[in-house]
C-alpha cells in the first residue's frame, strides 16, 4: 500500500509520465538480507500489483490471499494510472506481464530471437528490452516496441545518436 501511495504520488508530480518497473529477483541472499520469505515471491508481486490497480482505481475493498483492506481512502488516484513493466525472461515473467502488466521488458537474458518467439506467440503484447545499443534494430525487427538502452560515456550516446 506504501508503494501504491508513493508510485500514485510521482505519477501526478510527473504529469502522468512515471513508470513502475517490477521484477520478483533471482538473488535469494538479498531476500534472506531483507527478512523476507524468497519462495512465493511470485505469487506476492502478482496480489501486490492487483492491490495497488485495486487502490489507484478508488477501490475502498480488496480482499487478496495475503493482503486485504475494507473501508480503506487512498489517494491520489493516478490518472492515467502508470504504466507497469515487468521484468524478467521466465514464463512466469511474461505471464506477469501478459495479465497484471502494461509492458513486458525482458531482463538481459533476452536476445532478438526470444523477443520474436514471445512476439509470434503474444502478438499484441508490448515489448521493450534493455539491450545494447547495437541490438536495438535487432529488438525492433523482431517485434519490440522500443528499448531502453544504457551508454558506457556521454561519447557513446553521441555516437549512437548522430552515427558516423
Amino acid at each position: 500500500m506504501h508503494l501504491a501511495k508513493q508510485v500514485a504520488t510521482l505519477q501526478e508530480l510527473s504529469g502522468g509520465r512515471f513508470h513502475l518497473g517490477v521484477g520478483v529477483g533471482w538473488h535469494e541472499d538479498e531476500y534472506e538480507f531483507m527478512g523476507v520469505p524468497f519462495r512465493g515471491r511470485g505469487r506476492r508481486a502478482d496480489e501486490s500489483i492487483r492491490l495497488m490497480r485495486a487502490l489507484w482505481s478508488g477501490a475502498s475493498d480488496f480482499e487478496g490471499e495475503l493482503w486485504s483492506f475494507h473501508d480503506a481512502t487512498a489517494e491520489p488516484h493516478p490518472s492515467p494510472q502508470p504504466e507497469i513493466w515487468v521484468g524478467g525472461s521466465s514464463a512466469q515473467a511474461i505471464r506477469r506481464a501478459r495479465e497484471l502488466g502494461d509492458v513486458w521488458h525482458p531482463s538481459r537474458g533476452s536476445d532478438a530471437d526470444h523477443v520474436r518467439r514471445v512476439k509470434d506467440e503474444h502478438p499484441d503484447l508490448r515489448v521493450i528490452p534493455r539491450t545494447a545499443a547495437a541490438n536495438v534494430e535487432a529488438m525492433l525487427e523482431a517485434g519490440a516496441e522500443g528499448a531502453v538502452v544504457q551508454f558506457a560515456d556521454e561519447s557513446a550516446l553521441r555516437a549512437f545518436v548522430r552515427p558516423g
